[in-house]
């Protein structure tokens, strides 16, 4: 194996417009790769610390929300099938937002119940609008704190922007999962994580949300400026997505470190094991969460331009047609991206793993992204 290309291009980022970015590979279980490049702080000059810079991971958390709550399903809690309002009983009856040929805007109850299946795979109806009236009057009404299953069950009452099992659309789903978790437990997200995932896996520095003592931890949240041409550092360091600091967003809410995640990933790179024999999930259901869940009507919503060949499984994009996707890789290569930069490549079949992370909004996903997994498979090649 030789990865010079991958530093190389790792370089090439930092010298184009991204401020710093790490990379960890792992391989049958050993670390075959880490570089970093560039800066958490590039006004104090400070370099990105792969072991001790805290990020924001944004949606890289659902994969981790997914994850616990397969834990949940392995033991009976739910089926896939239960429709969301045997939890939370608010989503029962929901409407949507209908649009006819001409724009003209109605709205009308929905076709069917959203199902927890739905809520895995995208295919609620529910988009990222946070500004919606109800969610928007919920987060006002219980600001600061903003507890997770109150906001979801308020966000019930907006209307939806499809109808459940329309098909797929990025949205707010992996919150409302994140709520049935604590419903299911009686427990915060974030504690169910820690207990199942983050604890068995020595995850020292990874949480549901930003304790105000690592703040100073914390790698610069910059923002690229496409007008401008530039890097900006916004006076906003805050994540969006996280409402309140009770607040446990299961599609945002994460902060880690590179080296932290980068482990997490190959413990599901080898289907759930632990080198030391122990398990936090099943190989069968990690099989089943990278399996293409989708239908081809419901695959016209995933349409990003970094994504062709994939479909989407639970939680998880997942290589359907490599040929089309343009990407070496196997059938059944598995990952998300976060809206800072992260990016999880997972591979069972060869037992390979990548996780890469800048900390800069309006991340480039579009060029990053691809181009890792590409170069990452050309440096593996024996």
């Amino acid at each position: 194996m030789d990865f010079k290309k991958l530093s190389d291009f790792m370089d090439h980022l930092t010298s184009w417009r991204i401020p710093g970015c790490a990379c960890k590979v792992y391989h049958k279980g050993e670390v075959v790769f880490e570089y970093s490049s560039g800066y958490a702080d590039m006004e104090n000059g400070i370099r990105l610390d792969p072991d001790n810079h805290r990020m924001f991971m944004y949606s890289i958390s659902k994969i981790v929300t997914c994850v616990t709550a397969l834990t949940l399903w392995e033991e009976g809690k739910y089926e896939l099938t239960d429709p969301v309002s045997k939890f939370i009983p608010e989503w029962k009856n929901v409407t949507v937002k209908e649009r006819d040929g001409e724009g003209n805007e109605s709205i009308v109850p929905a076709r069917r119940e959203i199902t927890i299946r739905d809520l895995f795979t995208m295919t609620s109806g529910l988009d990222y609008n946070c500004e919606s009236p109800a969610l928007k009057a919920a987060r006002e009404k219980y600001a600061p704190h903003c507890p997770t299953v109150e906001i979801m069950a308020a966000l019930a009452g907006d209307p939806m922007f499809l109808h459940p099992g329309e098909r797929w659309c990025y949205g707010l789903s992996h919150d409302v999962l994140g709520a049935i978790v604590e419903v299911i437990t009686g427990k915060k997200l974030g504690e169910v994580a820690k207990e199942r995932i983050f604890d068995p896996l020595g995850l020292k520095k990874t949480a549901y949300g930003l304790d105000e003592r690592y703040r100073g931890e914390m790698a610069v949240q910059y923002s690229f400026n496409d007008a401008a041409d530039r890097i900006e550092r916004p006076d906003y360091q805050e994540n969006w997505a996280i409402f309140g600091d009770e607040y446990h967003s299961g599609g945002a809410g994460v902060v880690s470190t590179v080296s932290e995640m980068a482990y997490l990933m190959s413990v599901l790179a080898a289907k759930g094991k632990l080198p030391d024999g122990r398990r936090i999930i099943a190989s069968r259901t990690i099989d089943m969460m990278r399996a293409p869940m989708l239908t081809k009507e419901q695959e016209t919503g995933m349409d990003w331009s970094h994504l062709p060949g994939y479909s989407y499984g639970l939680g998880v994009r997942t290589m359907k047609d490599p040929a089309k996707g343009g990407s070496s890789g196997p059938c059944g290569e598995f990952g998300w991206t976060g809206a800072a930069g992260g990016f999880a490549l997972i591979d069972p079949d060869n037992e390979l793993s990548m996780f890469y992370a800048h900390h800069m909004l309006n991340n480039q996903e579009w060029y990053v992204a691809p181009r890792l997994r590409n170069i990452l498979y050309s440096c593996i090649d024996d």
